[in-house]
């Protein structure tokens, strides 16, 4: 008994291993993956993101941006391309819209991601089959991952991908996205784990560091001046 339990056991060890691949998943090409918050985040105010589908087919899968809480809507500019049907306009609370927008109801709602309540739009992005194989685009401890992009690693799923091409301008700080599916009474069923979500960051530009930078030694030079006297 001893010996086929061994033997058993050597032949597990011996099965290459398949790495779950969430439902849904979020990635942005050319953009670098923080370890601390779990999310690809680029810096560059065009870009491409792709919504990626495994295991199963869904049913109109919905992106949400989410921009910081203190910045302003009517200050975003956002020019996307790509297969979406719908675009709503932005709201003020907590994803999904079509729930109750202005309170959090746990898992009927995304989760805060330290961001909620905030103002947000969804984009309907449709449906999604099991027509091409797909991988898992968080980095392993090794730093690899599928890239849906380039289509380089490991795709041991089917399912379906979509790219969405956004051009950004305004002043605003950066935009959170999550990916999800709505049950039928308008509550979250399916959405993209934290360690699968994309984001972008704006980088303040040359003229505004150097404006700062003027500013701050305008009040340096006051400050000594005050100490002088």
């Amino acid at each position: 008994m001893k010996k086929a339990v061994l033997f058993l056991i050597a032949i597990l060890m011996t099965v290459p291993v398949a790495y779950a691949v969430p439902d849904l998943q979020l990635f942005i090409d050319g953009a670098t993956y923080d370890w601390g918050t779990q999310t690809w985040i680029t810096t560059s105010g065009e870009f491409d993101l792709y919504v990626i589908s495994a295991n199963n087919s869904k049913t109109d899968v919905i992106v949400s941006m989410a921009i910081a809480p203190n910045d302003n809507p009517a200050d975003v500019e956002l020019d996307i391309t790509g297969p979406y049907s719908k675009l709503s306009q932005w709201t003020d609370g907590y994803a999904p819209i079509d729930y109750v927008p202005d309170s959090w109801n746990g898992h009927s709602d995304l989760p805060r991601h330290g961001i909620y309540p905030t103002w947000y739009r969804e984009m309907h992005t449709g449906d999604y089959g099991t027509i091409q194989n797909v991988g898992d685009v968080q980095p392993n401890q090794y730093g690899n991952f599928w890239n849906p992009a380039s289509g380089e690693g490991n795709a041991n799923r089917r399912g379906q991908v979509k790219s969405f091409h956004f051009a950004t301008g305004g002043i605003f700080t950066g935009i959170h996205f999550d990916a999800y599916t709505y049950n039928r009474d308008g509550s979250i069923d399916k959405f993209a784990p934290f360690s699968h979500d994309a984001g972008m960051n704006v980088v303040p530009e040359p003229a505004t560091i150097a404006l700062m930078g003027v500013g701050l030694m305008g009040i340096g030079l006051a400050a000594f001046k005050r100490r002088k006297r």
